[in-house]
Protein backbone atom coordinates (compact mmCIF):
# COMPACT_ATOMS: atom_id res chain seq x y z
CA UNK A 1 0.00 0.00 0.00
CA UNK A 2 2.96 2.31 -0.57
CA UNK A 3 1.34 3.11 -3.93
CA UNK A 4 -2.22 4.52 -4.04
CA UNK A 5 -4.87 1.94 -3.23
CA UNK A 6 -6.77 0.81 -6.32
CA UNK A 7 -7.84 -2.75 -5.50
CA UNK A 8 -9.52 -3.68 -2.22
CA UNK A 9 -10.40 -7.19 -1.12
CA UNK A 10 -13.19 -7.85 1.37
CA UNK A 11 -13.16 -11.31 2.94
CA UNK A 12 -16.47 -12.19 4.54
CA UNK A 13 -19.59 -10.53 3.11
CA UNK A 14 -22.10 -10.51 5.95
CA UNK A 15 -23.64 -7.24 7.06
CA UNK A 16 -20.30 -5.63 8.00
CA UNK A 17 -18.42 -6.93 4.96
CA UNK A 18 -21.19 -5.85 2.57
CA UNK A 19 -21.29 -2.39 4.17
CA UNK A 20 -17.52 -1.98 3.71
CA UNK A 21 -17.88 -3.27 0.14
CA UNK A 22 -20.49 -0.60 -0.64
CA UNK A 23 -18.29 2.12 0.84
CA UNK A 24 -15.18 1.04 -1.10
CA UNK A 25 -17.18 0.91 -4.33
CA UNK A 26 -18.55 4.40 -3.64
CA UNK A 27 -15.00 5.65 -3.15
CA UNK A 28 -14.00 4.39 -6.59
CA UNK A 29 -12.03 1.24 -5.78
CA UNK A 30 -12.13 -2.06 -7.62
CA UNK A 31 -13.49 -4.44 -4.98
CA UNK A 32 -12.90 -8.18 -4.90
CA UNK A 33 -15.10 -9.89 -2.31
CA UNK A 34 -14.87 -13.46 -1.07
CA UNK A 35 -17.21 -15.62 0.96
CA UNK A 36 -17.49 -19.44 0.95
CA UNK A 37 -21.26 -19.38 1.45
CA UNK A 38 -23.09 -20.41 -1.72
CA UNK A 39 -25.79 -17.78 -1.08
CA UNK A 40 -23.35 -14.95 -0.31
CA UNK A 41 -22.99 -13.49 -3.81
CA UNK A 42 -26.67 -12.71 -4.27
CA UNK A 43 -26.92 -11.42 -0.70
CA UNK A 44 -23.99 -9.01 -0.96
CA UNK A 45 -25.37 -7.59 -4.21
CA UNK A 46 -28.70 -6.92 -2.46
CA UNK A 47 -26.99 -5.26 0.51
CA UNK A 48 -24.83 -3.06 -1.72
CA UNK A 49 -27.87 -2.02 -3.75
CA UNK A 50 -29.69 -1.16 -0.53
CA UNK A 51 -26.78 0.98 0.72
CA UNK A 52 -26.19 2.76 -2.58
CA UNK A 53 -28.96 5.37 -2.31
CA UNK A 54 -27.61 6.57 1.05
CA UNK A 55 -24.06 6.64 -0.28
CA UNK A 56 -25.12 8.54 -3.37
CA UNK A 57 -26.84 11.13 -1.16
CA UNK A 58 -23.63 11.50 0.87
CA UNK A 59 -21.48 11.81 -2.27
CA UNK A 60 -19.95 9.19 -4.51
CA UNK A 61 -16.52 9.54 -6.12
CA UNK A 62 -16.51 10.18 -9.90
CA UNK A 63 -15.32 6.62 -10.44
CA UNK A 64 -17.63 5.15 -7.81
CA UNK A 65 -19.85 2.40 -9.17
CA UNK A 66 -21.33 -0.95 -8.04
CA UNK A 67 -20.06 -2.32 -11.36
CA UNK A 68 -16.44 -2.33 -10.11
CA UNK A 69 -17.21 -5.46 -8.12
CA UNK A 70 -16.01 -9.05 -8.47
CA UNK A 71 -17.12 -11.95 -6.29
CA UNK A 72 -15.38 -15.24 -5.60
CA UNK A 73 -15.79 -18.00 -3.03
CA UNK A 74 -11.99 -18.31 -2.75
CA UNK A 75 -10.34 -15.85 -0.35
CA UNK A 76 -6.84 -16.45 -1.74
CA UNK A 77 -8.03 -15.49 -5.22
CA UNK A 78 -9.70 -12.32 -3.91
CA UNK A 79 -6.53 -11.04 -2.20
CA UNK A 80 -3.98 -12.11 -4.82
CA UNK A 81 -3.69 -8.60 -6.35
CA UNK A 82 -5.21 -6.50 -3.57
CA UNK A 83 -3.57 -3.33 -2.30
CA UNK A 84 -5.64 -3.44 0.89
CA UNK A 85 -7.50 -6.35 2.51
CA UNK A 86 -10.47 -6.10 4.87
CA UNK A 87 -11.34 -9.27 6.79
CA UNK A 88 -14.93 -9.46 8.07
CA UNK A 89 -15.32 -13.14 8.92
CA UNK A 90 -17.38 -14.34 11.91
CA UNK A 91 -16.02 -13.42 15.35
CA UNK A 92 -14.26 -16.71 16.15
CA UNK A 93 -10.61 -16.73 17.15
CA UNK A 94 -9.75 -20.08 15.54
CA UNK A 95 -11.30 -19.00 12.24
CA UNK A 96 -9.57 -15.61 12.16
CA UNK A 97 -6.16 -17.09 13.05
CA UNK A 98 -6.43 -19.65 10.26
CA UNK A 99 -7.85 -17.14 7.78
CA UNK A 100 -5.17 -14.52 8.46
CA UNK A 101 -2.44 -17.10 7.86
CA UNK A 102 -4.09 -17.94 4.53
CA UNK A 103 -4.49 -14.29 3.52
CA UNK A 104 -0.93 -13.49 4.56
CA UNK A 105 0.39 -16.29 2.35
CA UNK A 106 -1.69 -15.24 -0.68
CA UNK A 107 -1.55 -11.44 -0.57
CA UNK A 108 1.09 -9.17 -2.18
CA UNK A 109 3.95 -8.43 0.19
CA UNK A 110 3.23 -4.71 0.56
CA UNK A 111 -0.52 -4.94 1.19
CA UNK A 112 -2.05 -4.41 4.63
CA UNK A 113 -4.43 -6.98 6.11
CA UNK A 114 -6.99 -5.40 8.43
CA UNK A 115 -9.55 -7.20 10.57
CA UNK A 116 -12.92 -5.81 11.63
CA UNK A 117 -12.70 -7.86 14.84
CA UNK A 118 -14.29 -6.29 17.88
CA UNK A 119 -13.49 -8.81 20.61
CA UNK A 120 -10.39 -10.71 19.47
CA UNK A 121 -6.96 -9.06 19.87
CA UNK A 122 -4.72 -8.70 16.84
CA UNK A 123 -1.82 -10.24 18.77
CA UNK A 124 -3.77 -13.51 18.71
CA UNK A 125 -5.09 -13.16 15.15
CA UNK A 126 -1.61 -12.52 13.69
CA UNK A 127 0.05 -15.32 15.68
CA UNK A 128 0.37 -17.77 12.76
CA UNK A 129 1.25 -15.23 10.04
CA UNK A 130 4.69 -15.16 8.42
CA UNK A 131 4.36 -11.37 8.05
CA UNK A 132 2.48 -10.31 11.20
CA UNK A 133 3.94 -6.80 10.99
CA UNK A 134 1.36 -5.85 8.33
CA UNK A 135 -1.67 -7.10 10.25
CA UNK A 136 -3.90 -4.67 12.16
CA UNK A 137 -7.41 -4.14 13.51
CA UNK A 138 -9.68 -1.62 11.80
CA UNK A 139 -12.76 -1.95 14.00
CA UNK A 140 -15.84 -0.22 12.50
CA UNK A 141 -19.23 0.72 13.87
CA UNK A 142 -22.34 -0.59 12.23
CA UNK A 143 -23.02 0.20 9.45
CA UNK A 144 -19.49 1.25 8.41
CA UNK A 145 -20.67 2.89 5.17
CA UNK A 146 -22.63 5.42 7.28
CA UNK A 147 -20.81 5.66 10.63
CA UNK A 148 -17.29 7.07 10.07
CA UNK A 149 -15.59 6.07 13.33
CA UNK A 150 -12.90 3.37 12.96
CA UNK A 151 -10.68 2.17 15.81
CA UNK A 152 -7.19 1.22 14.63
CA UNK A 153 -5.36 -1.20 16.92
CA UNK A 154 -2.06 -2.96 16.30
CA UNK A 155 -0.94 -6.27 17.72
CA UNK A 156 2.31 -7.02 19.50
CA UNK A 157 4.07 -7.52 16.15
CA UNK A 158 2.38 -4.79 14.09
CA UNK A 159 4.89 -2.13 13.02
CA UNK A 160 4.20 1.61 13.53
CA UNK A 161 4.35 2.30 9.77
CA UNK A 162 1.31 0.08 9.23
CA UNK A 163 -0.66 2.01 11.86
CA UNK A 164 0.28 5.28 10.11
CA UNK A 165 -0.72 3.95 6.71
CA UNK A 166 -4.03 2.66 8.08
CA UNK A 167 -4.83 6.02 9.66
CA UNK A 168 -4.04 7.82 6.40
CA UNK A 169 -6.05 5.37 4.30
CA UNK A 170 -9.18 5.60 6.43
CA UNK A 171 -8.93 9.39 6.50
CA UNK A 172 -8.63 9.43 2.70
CA UNK A 173 -11.99 7.67 2.31
CA UNK A 174 -13.84 9.95 4.71
CA UNK A 175 -13.58 7.86 7.88
CA UNK A 176 -12.60 9.20 11.32
CA UNK A 177 -9.89 6.83 12.56
CA UNK A 178 -8.62 6.84 16.12
CA UNK A 179 -5.49 4.99 17.20
CA UNK A 180 -6.18 2.80 20.21
CA UNK A 181 -2.73 2.24 21.70
CA UNK A 182 -3.57 -0.74 23.90
CA UNK A 183 -5.40 -3.93 22.99
CA UNK A 184 -8.61 -4.22 25.03
CA UNK A 185 -11.60 -6.44 24.43
CA UNK A 186 -14.49 -4.47 22.99
CA UNK A 187 -12.36 -1.41 22.15
CA UNK A 188 -12.91 2.10 23.47
CA UNK A 189 -16.19 3.24 21.92
CA UNK A 190 -17.97 -0.03 22.69
CA UNK A 191 -16.99 0.33 26.35
CA UNK A 192 -18.23 3.92 26.41
CA UNK A 193 -21.53 2.86 24.84
CA UNK A 194 -21.94 0.12 27.45
CA UNK A 195 -21.16 2.54 30.29
CA UNK A 196 -23.68 5.07 28.98
CA UNK A 197 -26.32 2.36 28.64
CA UNK A 198 -25.85 1.48 32.32
CA UNK A 199 -26.45 5.05 33.51
CA UNK A 200 -29.73 5.52 35.42
CA UNK A 201 -32.41 7.19 33.32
Amino acid sequence: MNEPVRRVAVVGTGAIGASWTALYLARGFDVFAADPDAAAEAKVHRLVDRAWNALRALGVSPRGSPEHFTFTRNASVAVARADFIKECAPERADLKIRLFAELDAAAPGDSIIASSAGAIPMSLIQSKCKHPERCVIGHPFNPPHLIPLVEVVGGERTVPEVIERMMAFYSSIGRKPIHVRKEIVGHVANRLQAAIARLPS
